[in-house]
């Protein structure tokens, strides 16, 4: 089944100051077939996965009266294949469900696009058609939960939300009290992702209470906003979680970047633009116990997890409970060495943790010989647009920003996407880039064209690149943005763009005859080549379906490499500082399954390091 994503369409408008653009008209394609479940191994007190429909007890109301929480399940029309129905989609299309893990069973939407507007193109000057018209505040409610024996408790919620303006939030009522709010939505990014888990501390609220309602409130316009698998689960004492990372600094509008571009997260750089790497990271404290000395550690590891650097921030920080704050841990000058490289994050308070499963998280990046890359590797997502532009011709690419001086580009490289047209003809062009008061692209230069074969299509997972050559090389200055584009004549109904990972804002394009610019908040596989570039080493799956399992794990953990029969594997295991706990070859598998012996090893979290076909998998192993 698709997983797709939906924006609206606008006329890009630009000020003096600022540049003002649309997301682009279309859809995402999702290529990954997963979903997220629980985090940890927290024990459930209360739950409600909506199997029967919304139950007898909860409240369902709208503002209006009208306009209310729908069930979706597997015998309702819709049923829980469908999500969105609203007028924000192409015509005859159904938006695609919340991914969570009992989604097939029934889960409840509010479907503000749908009541507000059903039938009319969706512009602004449409809204308010429909059946109830926006703005809507729509209410779904829980009985009330006796959490008198938990003083420690957190909600957790699977979620799929998209909203144009307003708010989603989460409020907590004690007593038949009034009703706090204990969590807002951000407004970006939007969409959230089909399969997201949000977890919020409810302790301070809620912790030892009798009487406790939760409701869950829609508060806007336009759009939707999915809900499965509410949960109240135990919260731990001690528990910091790493919620986000980062080795750049990217900041669009501080005046300190002359660019806007600087310090952005880049998944390959060319050695002579060995980067300056920034580290923090968004750490919350999950747990009851306020914790004190809260610190952010990180360490570069080479691909033989060598570790080239390491630091911790410089002071350690209060984080109150429910809080998050950003930590930060100095920076480092890469060298010029080529090499696969990893950033390991961790955080530690005064408080050994109770749940050392989330306050770990790894960042991966190249230095290259010649390429420079944004996206994340291997295809996971496609674009698509509307049908009345599908047929238009249109290029999608990525800023980057040139950091050394004698550099020339000599080609751009692309994963074409599954869907695309063989025979298709596809060209690279290079334009150098300002949006400091509006959007200026100067054309530089266009490659050789290039025609669409099987071969080249990637599906989700696979890195296959291919070369569209300049003339001769172009080039180009150190300090100066591009936008590196990938186009084709006919337009998204025979030349596809692999995707892969999320998008900075304002540095992902698709633009339409020559003119129409929009933002996509995926990353294009498009990038440079500072050299002759051989695509065919690029071209072999990633291992994006090895299973670990149980984790935690008690004295063995299973590694499941069903999918990769006949195949040699590379197995170590390595401790939190990167050192060598155990490693070996396995050749020529044949049964499917890899044992791993973690008996002689003590508690604690481990890396499970796995290298096969020349392709690295990487998993955090929790040692009971």
């Amino acid at each position: 089944m698709k997983r797709i994503f939906f924006t609206l369409m606008f006329v890009p408008l630009f000020t003096a100051s600022q540049v003002y653009l649309d997301q682009a008209p279309g859809k995402y394609v999702d290529l990954s077939n997963h979903h997220l479940s629980s985090e940890g191994n927290r024990d459930i007190i209360w739950a409600e996965n909506f199997s029967n429909g919304i139950p007898s007890g909860w409240e369902n109301s709208e503002a209006g009266g009208t306009a209310f929480w729908e069930y979706r399940g597997p015998a309702t029309n819709p049923n829980s294949e469908v999500g969105t129905r609203g007028s924000c989609l192409p015509a005859g299309v159904l938006g695609d469900p919340i991914m969570s893990p009992s989604a097939s069973s029934g889960f409840v939407i509010f479907d503000s696009n749908w009541w507000d507007n059903p039938d009319q193109p969706c512009i602004p000057e449409n809204f308010g058609t429909g059946p109830v018209p926006g703005p809507h505040v729509a209410i779904l409610t829980t009985p009330s939960i006796d959490l008198s024996s938990h003083p420690g408790v957190a909600l957790e919620f699977n979620q799929y939300l998209k909203i144009y303006e307003g708010q989603t939030r989460v409020e907590v009522s004690v007593g038949g009290g009034n009703w706090q709010t204990v969590f807002v939505n951000p407004s970006l990014p939007n969409p959230t992702t089909q399969d997201a888990v949000q977890f919020v501390q409810l302790s301070l609220y809620a912790g030892g209470q009798s009487d406790v309602r939760i409701r869950f409130v829609f508060d806007g316009l336009y759009y939707f906003w999915m809900l499965d698998d509410i949960r109240i689960v135990e919260a731990y004492g001690n528990d910091l979680s790493i919620n986000a990372t980062d080795y750049g600094d990217f900041n669009l509008s501080d005046p300190a970047h002359p660019t806007g571009f600087e310090f952005m997260e880049y998944s390959k750089y060319p050695d002579e633009m060995a980067p300056l790497l920034k580290f923090s990271a968004l750490v919350e404290n999950r747990g009851v116990v306020t914790q004190s000395d809260s610190r952010l550690q990180v360490q570069v590891l080479d691909f033989n997890s060598n570790v080239i650097h390491s630091a911790q921030s410089d002071e350690g920080v209060v984080i109150p409970v429910g809080d998050a704050l950003e930590l930060r841990a100095g920076s480092f000058q890469m060298p010029a060495v080529e090499d696969n490289y990893r950033i390991a994050f961790s955080t530690t308070s005064q408080f050994q943790d109770d749940n050392p499963t989330n306050n770990l998280d790894t960042a991966y990046f190249h230095i290259h010989d010649v390429q420079y890359a944004r996206d994340h590797f291997f295809a996971n997502a496609l674009y698509l647009a509307t049908p009345d532009l599908e047929s238009q011709p249109y290029e999608i690419g990525n800023v980057f920003l040139v950091t050394a001086d004698n550099m020339s580009v000599y080609s751009i490289s692309v994963g074409v996407g599954i869907g695309s047209s063989a025979s298709t003809s596809i060209y690279g062009k290079l334009y150098s880039f300002d949006i400091s008061e509006s959007l200026d692209a100067t054309w530089i230069a266009t490659t050789n064209t290039v025609e669409i074969t099987p071969e080249m299509m990637n599906s989700g997972g696979e890195q296959i690149m291919t070369n569209l050559t300049f003339p001769a090389p172009v080039a180009v200055e150190s300090g100066t943005a591009y936008f590196v584009s990938v186009g084709c004549n006919e337009g998204t109904s025979l030349f596809v763009c692999a995707l892969s990972g999320d998008a900075y804002e304002y540095t992902s394009f698709v633009r339409f005859n020559e003119t129409d610019w929009f933002t996509v908040d995926r990353i294009p596989m498009v990038r440079m080549n500072f050299g002759f570039y051989d695509e065919v080493s690029e071209s072999t799956p990633r291992p994006s379906s090895l299973r670990v399992f149980p984790n935690p794990a008690g004295e063995s953990v299973y590694l499941d490499v069903s999918e990769y029969l006949h195949q040699d594997l590379s197995i170590s295991l390595t401790d939190h500082l990167g050192q060598l706990i155990q490693s070996r070859v396995i050749n020529q598998n044949e049964s499917g399954y890899v044992s791993i012996d973690l008996s002689q090893m003590a508690s604690g979290v481990y890396h499970l390091h796995v290298v096969m076909n020349n392709q690295v998998f990487h998993q955090n192993i929790v040692r009971r």
